[in-house]
Protein backbone atom coordinates (compact mmCIF):
# COMPACT_ATOMS: atom_id res chain seq x y z
CA UNK A 1 0.00 0.00 0.00
CA UNK A 2 1.45 3.51 -0.95
CA UNK A 3 1.49 6.23 1.12
CA UNK A 4 1.20 9.68 -0.13
CA UNK A 5 4.66 11.87 0.25
CA UNK A 6 4.39 15.48 0.96
CA UNK A 7 6.55 17.38 -2.05
CA UNK A 8 9.83 19.07 -0.07
CA UNK A 9 9.58 22.91 -0.32
CA UNK A 10 10.63 24.73 -3.53
CA UNK A 11 14.60 26.29 -2.65
CA UNK A 12 13.78 28.65 -5.44
CA UNK A 13 13.80 32.35 -4.36
CA UNK A 14 10.53 33.98 -3.54
CA UNK A 15 10.45 37.05 -5.89
CA UNK A 16 10.43 39.80 -2.93
CA UNK A 17 13.63 38.15 -2.14
CA UNK A 18 14.81 38.60 -6.26
CA UNK A 19 13.49 41.95 -5.66
CA UNK A 20 15.87 42.77 -2.39
CA UNK A 21 18.82 40.96 -4.39
CA UNK A 22 18.25 43.34 -7.74
CA UNK A 23 17.54 46.25 -5.03
CA UNK A 24 20.36 45.95 -3.15
CA UNK A 25 23.08 44.91 -5.51
CA UNK A 26 21.79 48.19 -7.62
CA UNK A 27 22.41 50.62 -4.89
CA UNK A 28 25.76 48.73 -3.94
CA UNK A 29 26.75 50.01 -7.88
CA UNK A 30 25.30 53.24 -7.92
CA UNK A 31 27.30 54.60 -4.87
CA UNK A 32 30.50 52.29 -5.85
CA UNK A 33 32.48 55.40 -6.57
CA UNK A 34 32.12 56.96 -3.02
CA UNK A 35 33.31 53.76 -1.69
CA UNK A 36 36.46 53.61 -4.04
CA UNK A 37 36.67 57.22 -2.86
CA UNK A 38 38.04 56.31 0.53
CA UNK A 39 37.76 59.95 1.77
CA UNK A 40 37.29 60.73 5.41
CA UNK A 41 34.37 62.79 5.99
CA UNK A 42 34.19 65.41 8.38
CA UNK A 43 32.87 63.69 11.82
CA UNK A 44 34.76 60.51 10.56
CA UNK A 45 38.21 62.63 10.79
CA UNK A 46 38.04 62.50 14.71
CA UNK A 47 36.07 59.04 14.83
CA UNK A 48 39.11 57.48 13.23
CA UNK A 49 41.70 58.93 15.99
CA UNK A 50 39.39 59.04 18.61
CA UNK A 51 37.11 56.13 18.46
CA UNK A 52 34.28 58.00 20.20
CA UNK A 53 30.68 57.27 18.56
CA UNK A 54 29.59 60.96 20.43
CA UNK A 55 25.73 60.33 18.61
CA UNK A 56 23.82 59.80 22.07
CA UNK A 57 24.68 63.87 22.87
CA UNK A 58 22.93 64.44 19.47
CA UNK A 59 19.91 62.46 20.89
CA UNK A 60 20.34 59.65 18.33
CA UNK A 61 21.07 56.67 20.89
CA UNK A 62 20.73 54.00 18.44
CA UNK A 63 23.70 55.11 16.33
CA UNK A 64 25.70 54.66 19.28
CA UNK A 65 24.11 51.51 19.85
CA UNK A 66 24.10 49.83 16.27
CA UNK A 67 28.09 50.92 15.57
CA UNK A 68 29.52 49.83 19.00
CA UNK A 69 28.03 46.41 18.34
CA UNK A 70 29.17 46.70 15.12
CA UNK A 71 32.35 47.20 16.36
CA UNK A 72 32.68 44.51 18.89
CA UNK A 73 33.61 46.95 22.10
CA UNK A 74 33.15 50.67 23.31
CA UNK A 75 35.34 52.57 20.64
CA UNK A 76 34.68 52.86 17.04
CA UNK A 77 37.13 51.53 14.27
CA UNK A 78 37.22 52.22 10.45
CA UNK A 79 35.04 49.85 8.35
CA UNK A 80 34.30 50.90 5.28
CA UNK A 81 32.84 49.94 3.37
CA UNK A 82 30.99 47.63 5.86
CA UNK A 83 28.77 50.42 7.67
CA UNK A 84 27.40 51.52 4.34
CA UNK A 85 26.57 48.02 2.77
CA UNK A 86 24.78 47.19 5.47
CA UNK A 87 22.66 50.66 5.57
CA UNK A 88 22.06 49.86 1.94
CA UNK A 89 20.76 46.09 3.05
CA UNK A 90 18.45 47.99 5.41
CA UNK A 91 17.15 50.14 2.25
CA UNK A 92 16.75 47.54 -0.02
CA UNK A 93 14.65 45.65 2.45
CA UNK A 94 12.42 48.90 2.80
CA UNK A 95 11.61 48.98 -0.56
CA UNK A 96 10.61 45.87 -0.78
CA UNK A 97 8.26 46.73 2.27
CA UNK A 98 7.00 49.43 0.30
CA UNK A 99 6.24 48.14 -3.09
CA UNK A 100 3.95 45.70 -1.22
CA UNK A 101 2.07 48.82 0.16
CA UNK A 102 2.16 50.46 -3.06
CA UNK A 103 1.14 47.51 -5.46
CA UNK A 104 -2.35 48.20 -5.15
CA UNK A 105 -1.26 51.53 -7.37
CA UNK A 106 1.36 49.84 -9.60
CA UNK A 107 2.25 46.30 -10.03
CA UNK A 108 4.88 47.25 -12.48
CA UNK A 109 7.88 48.35 -11.53
CA UNK A 110 7.01 51.84 -10.20
CA UNK A 111 8.57 50.60 -6.60
CA UNK A 112 11.83 51.04 -8.33
CA UNK A 113 11.26 54.99 -7.91
CA UNK A 114 11.43 54.55 -3.97
CA UNK A 115 15.57 54.24 -4.65
CA UNK A 116 15.62 58.06 -5.10
CA UNK A 117 14.63 58.35 -0.78
CA UNK A 118 18.65 57.44 -0.81
CA UNK A 119 19.69 58.27 -4.44
CA UNK A 120 19.02 62.07 -4.60
CA UNK A 121 21.49 64.19 -4.70
CA UNK A 122 21.94 65.63 -1.09
CA UNK A 123 21.90 61.89 0.60
CA UNK A 124 25.27 61.62 -1.20
CA UNK A 125 26.41 63.63 1.79
CA UNK A 126 24.98 60.69 4.44
CA UNK A 127 26.28 58.36 1.80
CA UNK A 128 29.91 59.47 2.40
CA UNK A 129 30.27 59.28 5.96
CA UNK A 130 32.37 56.59 6.74
CA UNK A 131 30.95 55.62 10.33
CA UNK A 132 27.65 57.35 10.23
CA UNK A 133 26.56 55.46 6.58
CA UNK A 134 24.71 52.64 8.53
CA UNK A 135 22.74 55.14 11.15
CA UNK A 136 21.30 57.44 8.86
CA UNK A 137 20.75 54.60 6.09
CA UNK A 138 18.89 52.79 9.07
CA UNK A 139 17.09 55.79 10.34
CA UNK A 140 15.43 56.24 6.44
CA UNK A 141 14.68 52.57 6.41
CA UNK A 142 13.16 52.61 9.89
CA UNK A 143 10.74 55.44 8.65
CA UNK A 144 10.04 53.87 5.36
CA UNK A 145 8.88 50.50 6.93
CA UNK A 146 6.99 52.38 9.93
CA UNK A 147 4.84 53.80 7.18
CA UNK A 148 4.47 50.55 5.25
CA UNK A 149 3.84 48.32 8.25
CA UNK A 150 1.55 50.39 9.12
CA UNK A 151 -0.85 50.42 6.40
CA UNK A 152 -0.72 46.53 6.38
CA UNK A 153 -0.94 45.31 9.10
CA UNK A 154 -4.13 45.10 11.38
CA UNK A 155 -5.03 48.42 12.88
CA UNK A 156 -4.30 47.44 16.05
CA UNK A 157 -0.61 46.11 15.30
CA UNK A 158 -0.23 48.42 12.37
CA UNK A 159 -0.24 51.48 15.18
CA UNK A 160 1.75 49.78 17.54
CA UNK A 161 4.69 49.08 15.22
CA UNK A 162 4.25 52.49 13.34
CA UNK A 163 5.19 54.35 16.59
CA UNK A 164 8.37 52.11 17.22
CA UNK A 165 9.62 52.34 14.18
CA UNK A 166 9.66 56.04 13.92
CA UNK A 167 10.66 56.39 17.27
CA UNK A 168 13.73 53.80 15.92
CA UNK A 169 14.21 56.49 13.24
CA UNK A 170 14.14 59.58 15.30
CA UNK A 171 16.92 58.02 17.42
CA UNK A 172 18.69 56.87 14.32
CA UNK A 173 18.70 60.55 12.90
CA UNK A 174 16.20 62.79 13.56
CA UNK A 175 15.84 64.21 9.77
CA UNK A 176 14.54 60.94 8.60
CA UNK A 177 11.27 61.31 9.85
CA UNK A 178 9.73 63.40 7.12
CA UNK A 179 10.18 60.26 5.14
CA UNK A 180 7.09 58.15 7.42
CA UNK A 181 4.82 61.72 6.76
CA UNK A 182 5.38 62.21 3.10
CA UNK A 183 5.09 58.63 1.77
CA UNK A 184 1.68 58.86 3.72
CA UNK A 185 0.73 61.56 1.87
CA UNK A 186 1.59 60.24 -1.18
CA UNK A 187 -0.28 57.24 -0.26
CA UNK A 188 -3.47 59.70 0.55
CA UNK A 189 -3.26 61.14 -3.04
CA UNK A 190 -2.87 57.84 -4.93
CA UNK A 191 -6.13 56.73 -2.43
CA UNK A 192 -8.08 59.77 -3.75
CA UNK A 193 -6.85 59.40 -7.29
CA UNK A 194 -7.76 56.03 -7.26
CA UNK A 195 -11.11 55.22 -5.29
CA UNK A 196 -12.59 58.57 -4.52
CA UNK A 197 -11.45 58.66 -1.13
CA UNK A 198 -8.74 58.11 2.02
CA UNK A 199 -8.31 55.03 3.91
CA UNK A 200 -9.73 57.07 7.49
CA UNK A 201 -9.17 54.61 9.46
CA UNK A 202 -5.44 54.08 8.22
CA UNK A 203 -4.53 57.59 7.08
CA UNK A 204 -5.44 59.78 10.01
CA UNK A 205 -4.93 56.86 12.34
CA UNK A 206 -0.89 56.47 10.88
CA UNK A 207 -0.70 60.48 11.04
CA UNK A 208 -2.08 60.74 14.86
CA UNK A 209 0.65 58.30 15.63
CA UNK A 210 3.29 59.89 13.65
CA UNK A 211 2.55 63.24 16.04
CA UNK A 212 2.08 61.54 19.06
CA UNK A 213 5.69 59.69 18.83
CA UNK A 214 7.31 63.27 17.59
CA UNK A 215 5.83 64.62 20.55
CA UNK A 216 7.08 61.94 22.69
CA UNK A 217 10.41 62.02 21.28
CA UNK A 218 10.99 65.65 21.28
CA UNK A 219 9.89 65.39 25.36
CA UNK A 220 12.48 62.22 25.92
CA UNK A 221 15.38 63.63 23.51
CA UNK A 222 16.82 66.08 26.20
CA UNK A 223 17.81 63.19 28.42
CA UNK A 224 20.32 62.77 25.71
CA UNK A 225 21.26 65.81 24.44
CA UNK A 226 24.23 67.57 25.48
CA UNK A 227 26.77 70.02 24.63
CA UNK A 228 25.99 73.64 22.67
CA UNK A 229 26.39 72.15 18.95
CA UNK A 230 23.60 69.83 19.96
CA UNK A 231 21.40 72.40 22.08
CA UNK A 232 21.56 75.38 19.63
CA UNK A 233 19.96 73.35 16.65
CA UNK A 234 17.23 71.57 18.67
CA UNK A 235 15.71 74.76 20.20
CA UNK A 236 11.76 74.48 18.48
CA UNK A 237 11.23 78.32 17.25
CA UNK A 238 8.53 80.34 19.65
CA UNK A 239 4.77 79.25 19.56
CA UNK A 240 3.89 82.87 17.70
CA UNK A 241 6.40 83.08 14.86
CA UNK A 242 6.20 79.14 14.64
CA UNK A 243 3.63 79.20 11.32
CA UNK A 244 5.50 81.85 9.48
CA UNK A 245 9.01 80.71 10.54
CA UNK A 246 8.77 77.72 8.95
CA UNK A 247 7.24 78.87 5.57
CA UNK A 248 10.21 81.05 5.52
CA UNK A 249 12.25 78.28 6.34
CA UNK A 250 10.35 76.15 3.91
CA UNK A 251 10.57 78.55 0.85
CA UNK A 252 14.59 79.04 1.73
CA UNK A 253 14.66 75.47 1.02
CA UNK A 254 12.78 75.75 -2.08
CA UNK A 255 15.26 78.40 -3.26
CA UNK A 256 18.68 76.89 -2.41
CA UNK A 257 17.33 73.63 -3.66
CA UNK A 258 16.52 75.01 -7.23
CA UNK A 259 20.04 77.19 -7.59
CA UNK A 260 22.04 74.22 -6.43
CA UNK A 261 20.23 71.56 -8.81
CA UNK A 262 20.07 74.20 -11.31
CA UNK A 263 20.12 72.73 -14.96
CA UNK A 264 18.75 69.04 -16.08
CA UNK A 265 18.53 67.67 -12.69
CA UNK A 266 15.97 70.46 -11.19
CA UNK A 267 14.42 70.25 -14.84
CA UNK A 268 14.06 66.51 -14.80
CA UNK A 269 12.35 66.77 -11.30
CA UNK A 270 10.18 69.27 -12.53
CA UNK A 271 8.74 67.41 -14.98
CA UNK A 272 8.56 64.16 -12.94
CA UNK A 273 6.23 66.76 -10.56
CA UNK A 274 4.32 67.92 -13.14
CA UNK A 275 3.56 64.63 -14.59
CA UNK A 276 2.88 63.32 -11.06
CA UNK A 277 0.30 66.01 -10.78
CA UNK A 278 -1.38 66.39 -13.47
CA UNK A 279 -2.55 62.53 -13.09
CA UNK A 280 -3.33 63.02 -9.70
CA UNK A 281 -5.97 65.70 -10.35
CA UNK A 282 -7.44 63.70 -13.55
CA UNK A 283 -7.44 60.72 -10.95
CA UNK A 284 -9.31 62.51 -8.50
CA UNK A 285 -11.66 63.97 -10.79
CA UNK A 286 -12.52 60.34 -12.40
CA UNK A 287 -11.51 57.44 -10.01
CA UNK A 288 -10.92 54.49 -11.98
CA UNK A 289 -11.89 52.16 -8.91
CA UNK A 290 -14.57 54.50 -6.93
CA UNK A 291 -16.94 52.10 -4.90
CA UNK A 292 -18.05 54.65 -2.23
CA UNK A 293 -16.13 57.99 -3.37
CA UNK A 294 -16.72 61.76 -1.80
CA UNK A 295 -18.10 64.04 -3.75
CA UNK A 296 -15.95 65.85 -6.25
CA UNK A 297 -15.92 69.27 -4.52
CA UNK A 298 -14.62 67.44 -1.02
CA UNK A 299 -12.21 64.85 -2.99
CA UNK A 300 -10.63 68.11 -4.56
CA UNK A 301 -10.77 70.12 -1.44
CA UNK A 302 -8.70 67.42 0.08
CA UNK A 303 -6.30 67.01 -3.04
CA UNK A 304 -5.30 70.56 -2.28
CA UNK A 305 -5.13 70.46 1.20
CA UNK A 306 -2.40 67.50 1.37
CA UNK A 307 -0.50 69.30 -1.68
CA UNK A 308 -0.39 72.38 -0.40
CA UNK A 309 1.35 70.56 2.67
CA UNK A 310 3.27 68.28 0.59
CA UNK A 311 6.13 71.02 0.18
CA UNK A 312 6.94 71.27 3.84
CA UNK A 313 8.22 67.64 4.04
CA UNK A 314 11.36 68.43 2.31
CA UNK A 315 12.42 70.18 5.37
CA UNK A 316 9.96 68.57 8.04
CA UNK A 317 10.52 69.24 11.28
CA UNK A 318 13.43 70.85 10.55
CA UNK A 319 11.68 73.66 9.72
CA UNK A 320 10.33 74.43 13.08
CA UNK A 321 13.86 74.90 14.89
CA UNK A 322 15.09 78.08 15.67
CA UNK A 323 18.31 77.00 14.07
CA UNK A 324 18.07 74.08 11.73
CA UNK A 325 21.50 72.51 10.62
CA UNK A 326 21.25 73.22 6.73
CA UNK A 327 23.41 71.04 5.21
CA UNK A 328 22.45 68.50 2.87
CA UNK A 329 22.64 65.37 4.82
CA UNK A 330 19.49 67.30 6.56
CA UNK A 331 17.11 67.00 3.51
CA UNK A 332 15.69 63.22 3.56
CA UNK A 333 12.35 64.93 3.06
CA UNK A 334 13.34 66.48 -0.15
CA UNK A 335 14.16 62.58 -1.50
CA UNK A 336 10.62 61.15 -0.10
CA UNK A 337 9.50 63.96 -2.37
CA UNK A 338 11.34 62.86 -5.61
CA UNK A 339 10.97 59.52 -5.26
CA UNK A 340 6.62 59.89 -4.02
CA UNK A 341 6.55 61.97 -7.31
CA UNK A 342 8.19 59.72 -9.73
CA UNK A 343 6.06 56.73 -8.52
CA UNK A 344 3.39 58.60 -9.17
CA UNK A 345 4.43 59.77 -12.52
CA UNK A 346 4.97 55.95 -13.34
CA UNK A 347 2.09 54.20 -11.93
CA UNK A 348 -0.03 57.16 -13.94
CA UNK A 349 2.00 56.19 -17.11
CA UNK A 350 1.46 52.12 -16.47
CA UNK A 351 -2.79 52.98 -15.67
CA UNK A 352 -3.25 55.20 -18.99
CA UNK A 353 -1.32 52.29 -21.09
CA UNK A 354 2.25 54.42 -21.57
CA UNK A 355 4.24 51.48 -19.64
CA UNK A 356 7.32 52.40 -22.01
CA UNK A 357 6.85 55.95 -21.13
CA UNK A 358 6.55 55.09 -17.27
CA UNK A 359 9.72 52.63 -17.85
CA UNK A 360 11.53 55.48 -19.75
CA UNK A 361 10.86 57.90 -16.93
CA UNK A 362 12.48 55.31 -14.17
CA UNK A 363 15.37 55.18 -16.62
CA UNK A 364 16.14 58.34 -16.99
CA UNK A 365 15.76 59.46 -13.59
CA UNK A 366 17.48 56.78 -11.71
CA UNK A 367 20.18 57.16 -14.36
CA UNK A 368 20.81 60.76 -13.99
CA UNK A 369 20.82 60.34 -10.05
CA UNK A 370 23.64 57.53 -10.61
CA UNK A 371 25.39 59.72 -12.80
CA UNK A 372 25.14 61.99 -9.85
CA UNK A 373 26.48 60.03 -7.76
CA UNK A 374 29.38 58.66 -10.26
CA UNK A 375 30.71 62.53 -10.79
CA UNK A 376 30.89 62.84 -6.99
CA UNK A 377 32.67 59.79 -5.65
CA UNK A 378 35.09 60.80 -8.77
CA UNK A 379 35.40 63.94 -7.57
CA UNK A 380 35.89 63.05 -4.05
CA UNK A 381 38.41 60.74 -4.83
CA UNK A 382 40.26 63.33 -7.04
CA UNK A 383 40.49 66.23 -4.11
CA UNK A 384 41.48 63.74 -1.63
CA UNK A 385 44.21 62.44 -3.85
CA UNK A 386 45.24 66.03 -4.45
CA UNK A 387 44.64 67.63 -0.78
CA UNK A 388 46.25 64.95 0.99
CA UNK A 389 49.37 65.40 -1.08
CA UNK A 390 49.93 68.81 0.15
CA UNK A 391 48.79 68.19 3.43
CA UNK A 392 51.47 65.54 3.69
CA UNK A 393 54.37 67.75 2.60
CA UNK A 394 52.65 70.62 4.79
CA UNK A 395 52.69 68.27 8.20
CA UNK A 396 56.38 66.80 7.35
CA UNK A 397 57.66 70.64 6.82
CA UNK A 398 55.97 71.52 10.40
CA UNK A 399 57.21 68.72 12.04
CA UNK A 400 60.98 69.69 10.66
CA UNK A 401 60.18 73.19 12.04
CA UNK A 402 61.22 73.58 15.86
CA UNK A 403 57.74 75.87 16.47
CA UNK A 404 54.99 75.40 18.67
CA UNK A 405 51.77 77.50 19.86
CA UNK A 406 48.81 78.70 17.57
CA UNK A 407 48.75 77.56 13.73
CA UNK A 408 46.67 79.79 11.16
CA UNK A 409 45.71 78.56 8.11
CA UNK A 410 45.38 81.26 6.15
CA UNK A 411 43.21 80.97 2.32
CA UNK A 412 42.18 78.19 0.50
CA UNK A 413 43.09 75.29 -0.83
CA UNK A 414 41.63 74.99 -4.30
CA UNK A 415 39.81 72.32 -5.85
CA UNK A 416 41.60 69.70 -8.24
CA UNK A 417 41.45 70.62 -11.88
CA UNK A 418 38.80 67.27 -12.21
CA UNK A 419 36.87 67.89 -9.07
CA UNK A 420 36.52 71.82 -10.48
CA UNK A 421 35.03 70.92 -13.45
CA UNK A 422 32.68 68.24 -12.15
CA UNK A 423 31.47 71.53 -9.73
CA UNK A 424 31.25 73.20 -12.64
CA UNK A 425 28.86 70.69 -14.94
CA UNK A 426 27.21 70.19 -11.58
CA UNK A 427 26.60 72.82 -8.75
CA UNK A 428 25.18 70.57 -6.04
CA UNK A 429 28.71 69.40 -5.37
CA UNK A 430 29.91 72.07 -4.45
CA UNK A 431 27.62 71.59 -1.24
CA UNK A 432 29.20 68.33 -1.00
CA UNK A 433 32.56 68.21 -2.02
CA UNK A 434 33.86 70.71 0.29
CA UNK A 435 37.72 71.32 1.53
CA UNK A 436 39.98 70.52 4.82
CA UNK A 437 42.45 73.73 3.88
CA UNK A 438 39.94 76.53 4.24
CA UNK A 439 41.20 79.48 6.45
CA UNK A 440 40.19 78.40 10.11
CA UNK A 441 38.00 75.07 9.17
CA UNK A 442 38.12 73.07 12.18
CA UNK A 443 38.20 69.67 10.45
CA UNK A 444 40.82 70.90 8.33
CA UNK A 445 43.17 70.80 11.67
CA UNK A 446 42.02 67.42 12.61
CA UNK A 447 42.52 66.26 9.15
CA UNK A 448 46.23 67.28 9.52
CA UNK A 449 46.65 65.66 13.12
CA UNK A 450 45.55 62.29 11.69
CA UNK A 451 48.02 62.75 9.22
CA UNK A 452 50.85 63.38 12.29
CA UNK A 453 50.69 67.04 12.95
CA UNK A 454 52.70 67.05 16.38
CA UNK A 455 50.52 68.10 19.24
CA UNK A 456 52.16 71.53 19.93
CA UNK A 457 50.79 73.68 17.11
CA UNK A 458 47.69 74.74 18.71
CA UNK A 459 44.35 75.09 16.57
CA UNK A 460 43.91 78.82 16.36
CA UNK A 461 40.17 80.47 15.38
CA UNK A 462 41.20 84.07 16.90
CA UNK A 463 39.72 86.19 13.90
CA UNK A 464 41.64 89.29 14.72
CA UNK A 465 44.93 87.60 14.30
CA UNK A 466 44.00 86.77 10.62
CA UNK A 467 43.24 89.78 10.13
CA UNK A 468 46.23 91.22 10.87
CA UNK A 469 48.15 89.05 9.33
CA UNK A 470 46.25 89.50 6.07
CA UNK A 471 47.47 93.19 6.42
CA UNK A 472 50.67 92.31 6.76
CA UNK A 473 51.62 88.95 4.75
CA UNK A 474 53.12 90.88 1.57
CA UNK A 475 55.64 92.34 4.04
CA UNK A 476 56.86 89.52 6.02
CA UNK A 477 59.31 87.28 5.16
CA UNK A 478 58.79 83.80 5.06
CA UNK A 479 60.63 81.14 6.04
CA UNK A 480 60.06 78.28 3.85
CA UNK A 481 57.82 78.31 0.39
CA UNK A 482 56.19 75.39 -1.56
CA UNK A 483 54.07 75.51 -4.88
CA UNK A 484 50.93 75.64 -2.83
CA UNK A 485 51.41 77.35 0.36
CA UNK A 486 53.86 79.42 1.80
CA UNK A 487 55.23 79.16 5.60
CA UNK A 488 55.60 82.68 8.31
CA UNK A 489 56.35 83.03 11.97
CA UNK A 490 55.00 86.61 13.23
CA UNK A 491 53.87 87.50 17.09
CA UNK A 492 55.03 84.10 18.32
CA UNK A 493 52.34 81.97 15.50
CA UNK A 494 53.05 79.85 12.99
CA UNK A 495 50.96 80.80 9.80
CA UNK A 496 50.41 78.52 6.41
CA UNK A 497 49.31 81.50 3.25
CA UNK A 498 47.31 79.14 0.54
CA UNK A 499 46.32 82.96 -0.39
CA UNK A 500 47.63 83.94 -3.78
CA UNK A 501 48.90 87.95 -2.68
CA UNK A 502 50.94 86.25 -0.30
CA UNK A 503 52.43 83.68 -1.80
CA UNK A 504 53.94 82.25 -4.97
CA UNK A 505 54.92 80.01 -7.08
CA UNK A 506 51.20 78.56 -7.89
CA UNK A 507 50.20 76.82 -10.44
CA UNK A 508 46.87 74.32 -11.00
CA UNK A 509 46.99 70.65 -9.60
Amino acid sequence: MSTLSTPPPSRTPSPNAWRWIGAFIGLVLATYPIVAADRLYLDDIWRSMHGDPGWTSNARPLADAVMLMLNLGTRVVELAPLPLWLGLAGVATMLVGLRQTFVKFSDGHAWLAMALLVLQPFFLQNLSYQFDALPMALAVSCAGLAFAIGMRSSPKKGLMLSVIGLFASLCFYQAAVSVYFVLLAFHALLSLATHGTLQWRRHVGLLAAGAVTLLGYKLISGWWLAGDYSLSHSQMAAPATLPMHILDNTLTFWRYAARTLAGAPWWGLSATALIALTGLILGTLNPPQAKRPLAWPWRLLLLLVILLLLPLGALGIMAALEDPLWRPRTFIGFGALCAGSLFCAVAICERYGWPRLGMSMLILVLGGATVIAYAYGNAQGSQKAFEESVSRQLVDDLRRFEANGPLVVFGTLPLSSSADNSVRALPVLKELLGRYLDNGYWWGYQNLYRLGLPQRYEFNGDQALRDAFADRCTTLEPFLERGWYTLYQWQDATFVSLDGACRRNASNP
